[in-house]
């Protein structure tokens, strides 16, 4: 017997080696849902990877341990690109473990879980994923099981569906001056109000989980440019999910233009706004001294275009008539000027007649030989005077004249001498030298 005892106590250490050998091929059992009965074999040198990433209050973490260090990234860019940053904590690689196609669904189920899900996790753990939290709607959660069921990793949703609350905001506006508030589940729905507001407005706003948005962000984006530019005063606000707007427009096709923004719109909606008759008053005043002016200064400038025109028309018949008196003037002129040279020529002509007559009687004599004129000379030059005196408009030209005795240089001095002489006694006579 006691010889016995040694190889069953051998027989039992080698029934616990096998049983803790072969622990990896047991199936897994659990009450929750599993969408792969069980997991899939490994052998003794592969290990899968491990992980959790889950929402904290102050945001969301990740540790684990993971195959290469772009695992990690793959996760953090998603969570970034959803505007919900990701921590990475106590995480570590090893290039041996294996796991890259339960990433790859997490990356998948990633954005949705970040959008619906709050104080949960994803956990990656014995080659199970598993979801825990809780979910703000079914919808959402038959959602994440359809995501879940694209892949044979096995998976686990553990999550519960929350009672949610509508988000809450109002957005006051008086005339430039707007103020932005309320309670959102997170940032990003309040930045997307944010962004069709001025850049002047202020803002507060409060985070608080299972916030629910139910479709309203979409529907306050619509009627924002409107509610901006057209209401003097006025409030957007949205509270046990029933949006009232309220405030003041100045024309009627601001009033009807809100009322087809928001008769299209499901959701409850109390529209308050009226005309502010202050303002319609204003405008109609404005109008009515605008449109003054303009007579005003049509009229004005009529009468400027009368008065340019009368002077234009004065000046025109100035024009005309200063030049009719031009003319007249002028054929006066032109009559003067004929009838001047007309009685001169008769003159020279008469003139011209009486001394040709003269000197057809009677000689201009001088002495033989000399420049002297004779006594009967004299006379002759004398009458002819007369009739130079008589006629002091015209003028005479007084030509030498000799006998063909002497020589040619002597005959040239007498005749300059005898014209001398002729001309000396004309001057004598009263006869202007220059003619």
């Amino acid at each position: 017997m006691k010889k016995i005892w040694p190889w069953l106590l051998l027989l039992l250490l080698l029934i616990i080696f096998c049983v803790w050998s072969k622990k990896d091929n047991i199936q897994l059992n659990s009450t929750n849902k599993i969408h792969s009965v069980t997991t899939p074999q490994i052998t003794l040198d592969s290990h899968p990877i491990e992980f959790v990433l889950a929402q904290k209050t102050k945001g969301n973490t990740l540790n684990g341990r993971f195959t290469n260090i772009q695992q990690q990234n793959l996760l953090s860019h998603t969570c970034n690109a959803a505007s919900s940053p990701l921590k990475i904590e106590n995480t570590s690689t090893n290039e041996t473990l294996t796991g890259q196609e339960v990433i790859e669904l997490t990356n998948k189920i990633l954005p949705h879980f970040l959008a619906h899900y709050s104080e949960g996790s994803i956990r990656y753990h014995d080659q199970v994923l598993k979801i825990n939290g809780l979910v703000d709607s079914y919808q959402a959660q038959r959602k994440m099981q359809q995501l879940l069921n694209t892949s044979t990793l096995a998976s686990q949703d553990n999550s519960h569906v929350l009672v949610t609350k509508p988000i809450e905001f109002s957005i006051t506006k008086d005339i430039n001056k707007m103020h932005f508030k309320g309670i959102f589940n997170n940032k990003a729905q309040m930045s997307k109000i944010h962004a069709r507001l001025p850049r002047y407005v202020s803002t507060s706003f409060t985070q608080e989980p299972h916030r629910v948005d139910n479709g309203i962000i979409a529907i306050t984006e619509t009627i924002l440019p409107n509610f901006t530019k057209r209401y003097s005063h006025g409030k957007i606000v949205y509270k046990d999910a029933v949006l009232t707007v309220s405030g003041m427009v100045e024309t009627d096709e601001d009033l009807n233009y809100m009322k087809q923004l928001l008769s299209a719109k499901k959701t409850p909606i109390v529209n308050q706004t009226t005309l502010d008759l202050k303002a319609v008053e204003k405008r109609k005043e404005e109008a009515k001294l605008a449109q003054l002016a303009l007579e005003k200064k049509a009229q004005e400038e009529a009468q400027k275009r009368a008065a340019l025109n009368q002077a234009a028309a004065l000046a025109k018949q100035k024009a005309e008539e200063e030049a009719k008196r031009q003319e007249a003037e002028n054929q006066k002129a032109e009559a003067l000027r004929l009838e001047k040279a007309k009685l001169a020529a008769q003159t020279k002509q008469a003139a011209k007649e009486k001394i040709i007559h003269l000197l057809q009687i009677e000689n201009i004599e001088f002495e033989t030989a000399k420049g002297t004129l004779t006594k009967k000379g004299k006379e002759t030059v004398d009458k002819l005077a007369l009739i130079l005196k008589q006629y002091p408009n015209i003028k005479a030209e007084i030509a030498g004249h000799t006998d063909s005795d002497g020589s040619a240089d002597f005959n040239q001095k007498l005749s300059q001498s005898r014209v001398e002489t002729v001309k000396g006694r004309l001057i004598a006579r009263g006869v202007n030298a220059g003619r």
